[in-house]
Parts: structure tokens; sequence; C-alpha cells
């Protein structure tokens, strides 16, 4: 029986008899249910009907198949017009997406956002790591080339997006490697037309690069080269002296010296001859020497013009290092690394070093893990004599960096010229005692700009901004302005504190404090109602609150 069910017409109303019988599409009759819900026969009339339904019903069922294959062709397609459709739709919104009218400057200017900084590229994290080369093409700004014909234009027509390169260079790189290395940065040369260099050449202590086809390649465009950082073995420095003479742009020279193997390091017996390939360069204004091994005669071997440069950063391990700032009579700028925990005791014929014109100077404290640790109590600080070794009468900048371990507070002679003080914690289980630090601050009488950078988020780690916050509630600095805590992470408890302290440090009706006039913050802060208000009252009455992240220093 068809799985539709069956109707019959209806009875006679006179005799009850069955006039016509017919089957409903839409629902069984009651005397098909009858007759299913029992044995009893159909009548003639009924049984001849049924039959002939039955020879009827392959013809109809042919007839409705039919239909139904015109119905799903016609499905089919409205599927596939649909489909078209929403296909057609979504290329009309691509092709009305706002990025395809963007000018070609401003298309420019994104697109510089993606590649590496000029700071990224002479201050790499991993230096000998392909992720540091510039030649890898699954990297900006030769992917952004690839993007479309109208990306590609501008971008190819920007020198400036191809003139800072990190280039990684191996003494046993296979041939065709060496190949492809020359066509790729003959590209970037090319295409940064007559734009300065950025360049950072890299390659492993052991290696010997002297003959490298990069340098030579690298050397033609040395009158272009504006900042340059070089990090190889000893041996291969020699290979630079016939640029010598052709750095006429050069203004900022990195020169690392990593530690040789032993082997090397005997056999050698240090730097042979003079480094002289940056003598003659006529701009030369920073400078910056961090060999990790045979640190005198890498620092003595190392010809430059000592009285251009403006910015000196080296590392030391003894007081005697000091020596080679009586080279550099002219500094405005200073970065000293100290290369261990205790440097040994100043030498009783010291003799002060004057630099008349510096008015910047930085500390780092960064011992790595191989540093040795002390936690620091009340009754031990160590304390850093740098001030008393220097004459420095026009200093207005200290900056204070610490790795891990103690704090080690430099002792400062007053009365000083410092106006600025910045303080960074860039790891953890890094605890100074609070005395030290008021010390510090209360010695620098004309602080006008703190700068707080604590960037350890662990919450074991001893918070370095909430101590410099209850600090500044309770001590007096008379000038301060402005004060920056970017680079610090607030938890909401320090938030609370922080609100408090900027509260007291706004009383500027006194004499003895200073009215806080800007406060930078890394983004905005979470507050209850209470402090929430208090908040808004300092803004009202003129405090200037601006966010973002840090800037580079």
């Amino acid at each position: 029986m068809s799985p539709t069910p069956p109707n019959l017409s209806n009875t006679c109303p006179t005799c009850g008899s069955l006039t016509k019988t017919t089957f409903s599409v839409h629902s069984r009759s009651s005397r098909i249910s009858e007759l299913l819900g029992c044995n009893d026969p159909p009548s003639d009339n009924e049984l001849s009907d049924f039959q002939n339904f039955v020879k009827s019903g392959p013809g109809r069922i042919a007839d409705l198949n039919e239909k139904i294959a015109r119905a799903n062709e016609h499905l089919a397609a409205l599927i596939d017009e649909r489909r078209i459709l929403e296909a057609n739709i979504e290329d009309a919104r691509t092709l009305s997406s706002p990025i395809r009218r963007v000018p070609s400057d401003i298309l420019r200017g994104i697109a510089f956002e993606a590649i590496p900084s000029q700071y990224d590229v002479l201050n790499p994290i991993h230096t000998l790591k392909d992720s540091a080369n510039s030649l890898d093409s699954r990297k900006s700004p030769w992917t952004l080339a690839q993007v479309s014909h109208r990306w590609r234009l501008p971008i190819m027509s920007a020198p400036e997006m191809w003139s800072s390169m990190s280039l990684v260079i191996k003494h046993d790189e296979k041939p065709v490697t060496v190949v492809r290395q020359m066509f790729m940065t003959g590209l970037r040369l090319e295409r940064s037309k007559l734009f300065p260099l950025t360049v950072s050449l890299s390659s492993s202590s052991e290696a010997d690069i002297s003959n490298h086809p990069l340098l030579f390649l690298i050397s033609t465009r040395s009158s272009f080269i504006r900042n340059l950082r070089i990090q190889t073995s000893l041996v291969s420095y020699q290979a630079f002296s016939w640029w010598r003479g052709r750095l006429d742009q050069l203004r900022r020279l990195t020169l690392i010296a990593p530690a040789p193997h032993i082997s090397e390091s005997q056999s050698s017996g240090g730097v042979e001859s003079a480094i002289d390939a940056f003598e003659f360069a006529p701009k030369l204004k920073s400078l910056t020497l961090q060999p990790l091994l045979s640190r005198d005669s890498f620092n003595l071997a190392v010809r430059v013009p000592n009285t251009q440069i403006c910015h000196l950063d080296f590392a030391i391990i003894d007081w005697k290092d000091l020596g080679i700032l009586r080279q550099f009579r002219n500094l405005n700028s200073l970065h000293i690394i100290y290369g261990k925990n205790f440097l040994p005791l100043v030498p009783a014929d010291h003799k002060i070093i004057s630099l008349p014109v510096l008015t910047s100077i930085t500390l780092a404290y960064n011992y790595g893990k191989s540093g040795l640790l002390i936690p620091l109590t009340s009754m031990f600080v160590e304390r850093d004599p740098i001030f008393s070794l220097l004459s420095i009468p026009n200093l207005a900048r200290l900056r204070l960096i610490y790795g891990r371990g103690f704090i080690k507070i430099p002792t400062i002679l007053t009365p000083n010229a410092l106006t600025m003080l910045i303080f960074e914690c860039a790891g953890d289980g890094i605890r100074p005692v609070p005395r030290t630090l008021s010390t510090l601050l209360e010695s620098i009488t004309n602080l006008r700009d703190l700068v707080i950078s604590s960037s350890s988020t662990s919450e074991l780690a001893y918070d370095v901004s909430l101590l410099f916050l209850s600090i500044l509630a309770h001590i007096s600095l008379p000038h301060i302005r402005t004060l920056d805590f970017r680079g610090s992470t607030l938890r909401p408890i320090d938030m609370y504190k922080f609100v408090e302290m900027v509260e007291a440090n706004r009383q500027g009706s006194s004499q003895e404090r200073a009215q806080m006039e800007t406060v930078y913050l890394h983004s905005p802060l979470t507050l209850d109602p209470v402090y929430a208000r208090r908040w808004k009252t300092l803004i009202d009455g003129g405090l200037k609150v601006v966010y973002g992240r840090p800037e580079p220093r």
C-alpha cells in the first residue's frame, strides 16, 4: 500500500453505498482506516476501485518522479544561483574594502611598521638565528611585496623598506646558498637606492668570514652605511680594514667580539693588529664596544676618531677599565655595563676622570644567570662608587638598569645637576631595600622627572613599583613634575596606592612639595567607585594623564 494514506469518496447519504472512490493525498479516510483495522473484505465497488488504483499507481508515480526531477533541477539551479550570488557579494565586499583605496604613502607607512626597525636590527635578540636574517623571503618586506601589484609598486619604490638589514654569515655555507644570499642582498641594496643603510653583520665566534663574498658585496655600498653593527670573531675584524676612509656617513658603530674557543684564543693571543677600518669616519658620533674576551687588547686595538664620539657604550669588570674614558672627553652620553657583581677595590692611584659635557649616564647591572645572587638586608647594601671616580658636573639624567639579583645603588654626591631618574628592573627576584631607595631619591635634590619600570608579572616577584609608590607618598621631592609608570604592571592594590601617592604630590600649595603635573600610565586604572571619584577629581583639577606603551630608550 502506498505510504500516502488513501481516502474513499463520500458515501450516498440515502442508502450508504459508495458512489465514487478516490484517494486523497492529504489524509486517510475513516473507511480505509476501518477496513485496515479489521479482516472484513471490501465491497465489490471498493475492490474494483482499489485494483484500478493499483494499476494506475506506477504511471502516477512516474509522473510524480518526472515532476520531482524537474523540481530537483530547478532547486539545483536555484542553489547554484544562490552560491554564485553569495560569491559575487563577497567579491563586491572585498573589492570595496577601504584598504584598496588607501593612498600609496599611507600604504608605505603601514608596511614600514611591519618590518624590523633600525633598533631591532641593531639590538637583535637572537643574532645567529635564521629568524634574524633579513634575507628570509618568508618575512617582511619580501612577503608584503607579493600581496598584489598595487602593493608591490609602492613597497618596491620605498628605499626605507629595504635599507635596514641583518645578515647572518656562516663560513660553511653551500655554494648554492651563498649565491642565493648574494642575489637577495643585491636586491636589497638595489632597492635601497641612495638611502642611508643600517646593517648588522653577525657570525659565530669560531668562524673566519674574512673572505666571505657578502662582505665584499656590502663594502661596495659602505659609503652609504649610517648605522653598523658587527659581531664576529677577532680574526674576521681585519677584513674590514679596507673599508678605511670609505665610511663617510657612519654615525653609529657597534662592535662585538664574541668569546672565542680556548684553542683560538691561545693560538691567536688576542688581537694581533689594530682595527683601523673606522679611524676616518667623519660623522661617527656613537660607539658601542662589547668585547667578551681579551677586553683590554680589543678596546685598545679599535681605532676611532675619539674627539667626535658623543655617546659611548662599554662594559667593565674592573675599575681600571674606566681608563678608556680619558680618550673620550667630549661625551655627552655614557652607558656602562657591569660585567660581574663585585668589582675589586678602586686602585689607590686612581685619578678622577673629567667628563665636563656629559649630561646622561646609564648604569646597567646585568649579571646574567651566572651572577652571584646575594639577598639584601638592611645591614648590607652594595654601593657603587662610580660617581666618586668621575667628574661630571653637568650630569642631568641618570638611568639604572637591573637584570636580576641584588640592587647596587650608586652613591650620588651632592650638590648635583640631576633632574631625571630612570629606574628599570627587567627580571624577577630583585629586592631593593626601602631605605636605600629613599636615600637615592633624596640625594637627587632637583629631581623633576621620574621613570619607574618593573616588567615582572610574577606574583612571587618583589614588587618594585609598589615599593616606590610607598616611598613617594612619604618623602619630599620639591621639584617633581612628571611620573612615568608605563613600563610597570600595576596590580589592583598598586592602583589604589598610586592614586594616594599622586594626591600627596598634587598638594603643591605648600613649599615642601611641588605639584605633580603629568602622569604616564600603560593603561587606565581599575578602581572602585570611591577611588574612581578621587582619581577623576585629580584629572579635573589639572592633572594630565597620558596612556601608552613605554618609549624605547
